[in-house]
């Protein structure tokens, strides 16, 4: 994770409510002097102050389910549930709850457990940057030659009462056209960025990709030649021609989908999400893509037009 996408889950992330201070205000009730009452009367408070702590911790841990569901958000209808079983390492437990996958992104949704309850899962924590685990994929079959690629793991939902997070790894990669090799590793930092392939944690992954189409064609952007712009409900793709030396795209910047409602879509952080450097397949020069993340899934044949920075293209 950059220091830039801490920061970000850092905005977004909002803990959630505590149990200490209701537990607390149950127990100086319960030590308020009152008359004694009969042993019956004693039982039924007693229950129903244990009902009452029950249904509080309840209410303050959202469940898994929940958990899950604000991490998907609209795009839970793409979601394909895993079912690859749970495994422990390291004081941590883990599960793969679903992931989604166009040919240029894929996000995996993981359930983390700290079963020490050190708190190292929890952003605001003092062991999280020391200990929290570090997540990737491999077994990724791609239709081009691929020289790069990014990644990001977040750990915005998250229950400290449980200390369970929903993990959202996230990878930037292009032409992927096989998931069925894949598999989530996890590791300490050191030992995945020494060699991925000895990780601790191997857990495969079942997935479908879901089509994208190109919605333009060799448009030209502040001077940049796009060869190609191409849609997926997840996400949408830049493909950048490099040229004369040029190395990095200058498009890192505002993207906005509008549809033929009249209602307009953003991307998940309002700039560029990730990129990934390939070779095209016999067309003998070199392309980057530049993939941005949709806030909100988005059918392409509903598009009406794309805002590339303060550019508008309409889309036929």
């Amino acid at each position: 994770m950059t220091q830039r996408d801490y920061q970000k889950a850092m905005e977004e992330f909002t803990p959630a409510p505590g149990l200490r201070e209701r537990v607390q205000a149950a127990v100086e009730e319960r030590e308020t002097p009152r008359a004694r009452p009969r042993p019956l009367r004693t039982l039924l408070i007693a229950a129903a102050v244990c009902f009452a702590l029950v249904g509080t911790a309840f209410a303050a841990s959202p469940g898994l389910r929940d958990l899950l569901a604000e991490a998907l958000g609209g795009f839970a209808p793409y979601a394909q549930e895993q079912d690859g079983g749970t495994q422990t390492w390291n004081g941590f437990e883990f599960k793969v709850l679903s992931a989604l996958a166009d040919e240029n992104m894929l996000q995996v949704y993981v359930q983390a457990r700290d079963l020490e309850g050190r708190g190292r899962l929890d952003i605001h924590g003092d062991t999280w940057l020391q200990e929290c685990p570090m997540f990737g994929v491999a077994g990724v079959k791609s239709g081009v030659e691929t020289t790069g690629g990014s990644g990001r793991t977040t750990y915005n939902h998250y229950d400290e009462t449980t200390q369970t997070a929903v993990v959202v790894y996230t990878r930037w990669d292009a032409g992927m056209e096989d998931l069925s090799g894949a598999e989530l590793r996890v590791d300490t930092v050191r030992n995945m960025m020494d060699d991925s392939r000895n990780a601790a944690v191997k857990i495969p992954l079942h997935v479908e990709i879901t089509d994208s189409r190109a919605i333009l064609r060799d448009i030209q952007v502040d001077g940049v030649r796009v060869e190609e712009l191409r849609l997926s409900p997840l996400s949408v793709t830049a493909m950048i021609r490099l040229e004369d030396g040029y190395t990095r795209s200058g498009l890192d910047t505002t993207f906005l989908v509008r549809l033929k409602d009249g209602t307009q879509v953003k991307t998940e952080y309002d700039n560029a999400s990730g990129h990934g450097n390939y070779k095209a397949s016999g067309g003998g020069y070199e392309l980057e893509a530049l993939v941005w993340n949709l806030a909100d899934p988005v059918e392409p044949d509903q598009v009406a037009g794309v805002y590339i920075g303060e550019e508008y293209f309409p889309v036929k």
